[in-house]
């Protein structure tokens, strides 16, 4: 009986954990981004939502922030966001049943997490967010192309979504699908997601994120040579900014290597960009990364700087924001080659190391085999060493003489594999 009753309190207590959290409703997502953010930075998500860092821990990366809502500050249980309990906005909303009562229904808004660490550029320490913002069921959707659809696709076969994008699945490999966006047949995110995952295209316009495709991946599978992947919680939206592969005139973007020889892979690059007119605010990014942010720039030319480029085909983007606010981007490919000096470099040492085992190896053979005769000429007699020399066909001083040749060959053949390489090596600089 004791047994029975303990059952019941464990099941109710169970209950009373489990209700709030199984209560909670989640509409679609709509918003996904990972800014860096500094204090006081104030950050604008979407339906009129926004939040400002008011403080940051330096060493952790964790954040206290304000969020608002067209505004207006919201109320929130907790204004901390850490690693391992990040800030959660959840809102009641009154709403009206079939029998006409009403009802209070809780829906899952936001959710904000640090990523554990910070970032120090002059003096400023920032700390990269994860920012998850789904449907407010009472705000306004407005600029939507598509909200909350699901679809199917088939591999290597483009599906057509509004608005000239297209999204197409173009591998599978070890339980991920690769999903490739474009907009009018020009790629603007490719990514590798699991199942459950999002596959995601956020753009960034004076520090403020703006997620323009979202979609759930809820499932793929193989069945003979076709692939099926489907999608759901899928929203689009319409973008406000312009974009082009050319330049207007007086925007110029050129991308050179620092040293001789152009860019190569594990080298940096320079971004140079030029501007004939002022800018409320101008990025260069490569490939969606940003290397500099300017505000308030005039007419001119700028430089940036790369980390290591890998070999491959990169893409530097030149975005400009005016007075209105009105943002446009310019993109120009760039190609990276690979190192083949730092390939004949490693050769070399490589060679240049074996060869000196190999010396190295014949100068221990020589001196421990001169060490030997001295001791044998010691304490042998004449016809003893008479016989060593008609065994081996040479004279103990033509023995001597013949491991002298044997290095000198070897360190004549050693130079002439530093000449080739070297000369090879000059070619390629």
């Amino acid at each position: 009986m004791k047994y029975i009753h303990f059952v019941i309190i464990s099941v109710c207590i169970l209950l009373l954990c489990v209700s709030p959290a199984s209560g909670v409703r989640t509409k679609t997502m709509i918003h996904y981004s990972e800014p860096q953010v500094t204090v006081q930075d104030e950050i604008f998500l979407e339906q009129g939502y926004s939040f400002k860092v008011l403080d940051m821990n330096s060493k952790s990366g964790d954040i206290w922030i304000e969020l608002y809502l067209d505004g207006e500050e919201v109320e929130l249980d907790d204004n901390f966001a850490k690693k391992d309990e990040p800030l959660e906005y959840i809102r009641s909303v009154v709403e009206d049943e079939d029998d006409d009562e009403e009802e209070e229904v809780d829906y899952f808004i936001l959710r904000i997490t640090p990523e554990g660490d910070v970032d120090e550029d002059d003096g400023v320490v920032y700390s990269t967010i994860y920012v998850e913002q789904y449907m407010d069921p009472v705000e306004d959707m407005e600029n939507y192309l598509l909200l909350d659809k699901s679809y199917s696709l088939t591999m290597d076969s483009e599906l057509e979504l509004s608005g000239l994008y297209t999204l197409e699945a173009t591998d599978v490999d070890d339980d991920e699908v690769t999903l490739e966006l474009r907009i009018d047949g020009k790629l603007l995110k490719e990514d590798e997601v699991e199942a459950d995952d999002y596959f995601y295209y956020t753009v960034y316009s004076d520090g403020n994120p703006e997620t323009l495709f979202l979609a759930n991946v809820k499932a793929f599978f193989e069945s003979g040579d076709e692939v099926s992947v489907f999608i759901n919680h899928v929203s689009l939206k319409q973008s406000q900014v312009s974009s082009s592969d050319e330049l207007p005139d007086g925007l110029d973007i050129d991308v050179s290597s620092p040293v001789d020889g152009g860019l190569k892979a594990g080298r940096i690059a320079i971004v140079s960009y030029s501007l004939n007119e002022s800018f409320s605010e101008v990025r260069i990014l490569v490939d969606g990364k940003v290397l500099d942010s300017r505000y308030n720039v005039s007419p001119g030319v700028y430089k940036a700087v790369s980390g290591e480029m890998d070999a491959g085909i990169h893409k530097a983007t030149l975005r400009t924001i005016n007075e209105d606010d009105e943002s446009s981007y310019y993109s120009e490919d760039f190609s990276v080659s690979v190192n083949i000096k730092d390939n004949i470099t490693e050769s070399i040492v490589e060679i240049a190391n074996t060869a000196a085992a190999e010396i190295s190896k014949t100068y221990y053979m020589t001196s421990n085999t001169s060490k030997s005769d001295d001791s044998t000429k010691d304490s042998s007699s004449d016809a003893g060493e008479s016989s060593e020399s008609q065994e081996s066909g040479l004279s103990p001083a033509l023995w001597t003489s013949s491991t002298g040749v044997s290095n000198a060959v070897s360190l004549i053949i050693t130079a002439g594999v530093f000449l080739l390489f070297f000369t090879f090596f000059n070619k390629f600089r």
